[in-house]
């Protein structure tokens, strides 16, 4: 059988306007937060989203 990880949910906001637009599962051991360049359609372009907790 497959190893189960410890997962958790983690929302994306974006930088400029300050919507969370993404949910994306990580893994609970890193210490680092994720920082992603995805599309924003709010400010209709692609920009950094950094992860924030629910």
């Amino acid at each position: 059988m497959a190893k189960t990880l410890n997962r958790e949910w983690v929302s994306l906001e974006c930088t400029v306007c300050g919507q969370r637009n993404y949910r994306t599962p990580r893994k609970t051991k890193g210490t680092y937060k994720l920082d992603l360049t995805k599309y924003c359609s709010t400010c209709r372009k692609a920009v950094q989203h950094k992860e924030k907790k629910k």
